[in-house]
C-alpha cells in the first residue's frame, strides 16, 4: 500500500473541520435560542469565525488563489461586531455555515489540491516524455532565464491566466537568441502570446495569424494541416507552441520541473486531443 502523506491528511482534516466548526457553532446558537439561555450569542459565532479562517488557509495554500474564500474571515468578524437579535443570529449563522461549506466544495473542485503547486509525480508520463526527450537537443544554449519564461507562460496558460501568459510570452519573445535572430522558441512565445491575448480580450482570430516556418516542422509534435484549413492550422500552431515551451522549460530549467509536473496533464491533452 502507498504510504500516507501526512500533509495531505492534515489538509483533509481541515476540510472536514470547516463544516464541523461552522455548523457546530450554529447548532449551539440553535440550542441557546430554544432553551432561552442568556449567554451572548456571539460566543456561538466563534465556530463560524474559526471555520472561515480554516477555509481561508486552505485557499491560501493552493497554487491558484480563491479570493472569495480568502476573504471569508472578514465577514465573520462583521457578524461579531454587528449587534443583532437572537433569531436573526441563528439564521445568519446557519446561512453562513452553508455558505462556507459551498465555498469549500468550490475550492476543492475548481482550485486544485491544497498544498503547493507541485505534483506527486517525479517523472513525465508517455507520450510527453518521449516528445521532451526527442526535442532535448533543440534547446542547447537556451538560457535558464528563457526556460523560466517558458515555464511561467505554459503554467499560466494551463491555469487559464491568459493575461499573464500573454505578458510573459511577449516579454520572452522580444529576447533574440545568441545569433541575434528570432528562434523557433521565440516564434512559439509569439504564438502563445497572440492566442492568450485573443482569449483574454475575447478578440476574433486575426488574418493572417502567427504560425511556424516550414523549417520548424521537424520539431513540431503535431503536423500542421494544409494551409487552406485555417481553423485546424490556427489551433495546431498553438498546441505546438505550448509543447515547445514545455520542452524548453523541462530541458533547461531543472528548478521549474515540479511546477511543470503539476500541469503535465494539460500538456498530455495537447498530444492526445
Amino acid at each position: 500500500m502507498p504510504e500516507e502523506n501526512p500533509a495531505r491528511n492534515s489538509h483533509r482534516l481541515m476540510e472536514i473541520g470547516v463544516p464541523l466548526l461552522s455548523f457546530g457553532g450554529a447548532a449551539f446558537a440553535v440550542i441557546f435560542w430554544i432553551t432561552g439561555a442568556t449567554i451572548d450569542f456571539r460566543i456561538s459565532i466563534l465556530g463560524c469565525v474559526l471555520g472561515s479562517w480554516v477555509l481561508a488557509y486552505l485557499a491560501w495554500i493552493r497554487p491558484k488563489k480563491d479570493i472569495v474564500a480568502l476573504t471569508t474571515p472578514i465577514y465573520s468578524f462583521i457578524f461579531l461586531a454587528v449587534p443583532t437579535d437572537n433569531l436573526s443570529a441563528v439564521v445568519l449563522e446557519l446561512l453562513y455555515a452553508v455558505s462556507l461549506t459551498i465555498l469549500l466544495v468550490r475550492l476543492k473542485y475548481r482550485f486544485g489540491r491544497p498544498g503547493t503547486a507541485l505534483s506527486d509525480r517525479k517523472e513525465l508520463a508517455e507520450p510527453l516524455r518521449t516528445y521532451v526527450e526527442k526535442t532535448r537537443d533543440l534547446w542547447t544554449g537556451t538560457s535558464p532565464e528563457a526556460a523560466h519564461h517558458a515555464t511561467v507562460a505554459f503554467v499560466r496558460f494551463a491555469e487559464g491566466e491568459y493575461g499573464e501568459a500573454a505578458q510573459r510570452s511577449t516579454t520572452a519573445a522580444g529576447q533574440p537568441d545568441d545569433a541575434g535572430q528570432a528562434s523557433p522558441l521565440a516564434r512559439a512565445f509569439m504564438i502563445v502570446s497572440e492566442h492568450a491575448t485573443l482569449v483574454d480580450q475575447s478578440l476574433p482570430r486575426p488574418a493572417p495569424y502567427r504560425t511556424f516556418l516550414p523549417e520548424d516542422s521537424g520539431m513540431l509534435a503535431i503536423p500542421l494541416p494544409p494551409a487552406q484549413d485555417d481553423d485546424a492550422g490556427f489551433y495546431a500552431a498553438l498546441d505546438n507552441a505550448l509543447l515547445l515551451l514545455f520542452s524548453a522549460a523541462w530541458n533547461n530549467s531543472g528548478e521549474d520541473r515540479p511546477h511543470l509536473l503539476a500541469v503535465q496533464s494539460f500538456a498530455q491533452k495537447l498530444l492526445n486531443p
